[in-house]
């Protein structure tokens, strides 16, 4: 059985944000090889989303594909070198799962969980985090390469309808998901050109995003999604640009009702070096600036997450229907530099008030050590 576990760590003050942090823990169990034994915790933390009509104190998280080590880490890692290239996923059996969960007031339970609600196919089956073809290749404890699943996701945002359907950004697509409110995938969709390559899915697949998002770095997929208000449009941009040493991402909107592509804008991310405490220790490249998350404020106004590590900045953008195709303003509402000891590796971000925020870090799992933290941050 698997045990909770909360702990409570002390307030931060600074400028005119305040922040409280609280780790959570959910265990996943212990995987041991020849060499090494990591004990896992479950990683909530890939995306957080708050409906608009629910209590402020009501969210849902998801977590990603699962526990994965990447080829090059393995060694310091498992104490083994596995593989040369792709990922090794310790647990194979995994399966991709939303979360919704109440916020606690008590210095031991900083969250309750509500529900859980593991990702299905057509046919009832639970998916898996497993490669779909021509992504990475798998491999598991051990060394055997694992088949490709087209009914595999790495699931890493969310948004929930008031219906409480689901829409969820996929990273290896990168694709869209549909889902209905028990976790069955009704469609996903993908970049034109991709629907041969998941011959055998179970579940429908609708081929209506660019082409060119296939050209999309591995694992540099859609980790962002946002729903409009009227719950009329989806906006997507994948996490990095197309080209490592570019600053560029095309920011899509999507009409729902007609499942088309309605809107792109361009998006241009900082660079490297004003991501300051990420530099701290070693300089940090242009690759690094990725794209994690993003909230619908209003029919056409965005807040997106934009970090490295360690630094993670908030910008509020507008998006004009009459200047598609051209570079969004961006106006600085947080940097996460300015706050001493904020936590690393943030995601997600749920907005529950006007004036409050909550914020949730990706731990991978705990292979490392980390930890999930839930973030209440105050704009006041």
């Amino acid at each position: 059985m698997k045990k909770l576990a909360f702990f409570m760590c002390v307030p931060s003050i600074v400028m005119a944000n305040t922040y409280n942090s609280s780790f959570f823990n959910e265990e996943l169990g212990s995987i041991a090889t020849s060499e090494k034994r990591l004990t896992l915790s479950v990683g909530i933390g890939s995306s957080a989303f708050h409906r608009p009509n629910d209590p402020a104190d009501i969210f849902y998280t998801v977590t990603d594909r699962g526990p994965n080590i990447d080829c090059a880490d393995s060694l310091k890692i498992l104490g083994d070198s596995y593989c040369s290239k792709g990922k090794v996923f310790p647990i194979p059996d995994f399966t991709p799962t939303i979360y919704r969960l109440k916020l606690s007031e008590n210095n031991h339970s900083p969250a309750q969980i509500l529900d859980k609600i593991p990702l299905r196919t057509q046919s009832g089956k639970i998916a898996s985090g497993i490669s779909n073809p021509n992504t990475e290749t798998a491999y598991d404890l051990k060394k055997n390469i694992l088949n490709d699943d087209v009914n595999g996701f790495d699931t890493e945002a969310l948004v929930v309808t008031q219906t409480g359907e689901f829409y969820l950004a996929d990273e290896y697509g990168p694709s869209i998901i549909y889902a209905d409110k028990n976790g069955t995938i009704k469609n996903r969709f993908v970049p034109k050109g991709v629907k041969s390559e998941l011959n055998g899915a179970d579940y429908a697949v609708t081929e209506n995003l660019p082409s060119e998002l296939r050209n999309r770095q591995l694992n540099r997929g859609f980790e962002s999604i946002a729903l409009s208000k009227d719950e009329k449009t989806l906006f997507f941009m994948l996490q990095s640009p197309y080209d490592s040493e570019k600053r560029v991402i095309t920011l899509y909107s999507m009409d729902i009702p007609s499942q088309t592509i309605n809107g792109q804008w361009l998006y241009e991310l900082d660079t490297p070096e004003t991501f300051l405490k990420d530099n701290a220790k070693k300089p940090r490249i242009q690759n690094d600036v990725k794209i994690s998350e993003m909230v619908a404020t209003s029919e056409n106004e965005l807040i997106i997450l934009e970090r490295i590590s360690k630094t993670t900045k908030f910008y509020k953008i507008k998006l004009d229907p009459n200047a598609m195709e051209k570079s969004v303003n961006k106006e600085l509402v947080v940097n996460t530099d300015d706050l001493a000891g904020f936590p690393s590796k943030i995601e997600g971000l749920a907005i529950l008030s006007p004036t409050e925020w909550l914020l949730i870090n990706d731990n991978d799992f705990g292979i490392e050590g980390d930890k999930t933290q839930i973030i209440r941050l105050s704009l006041k």
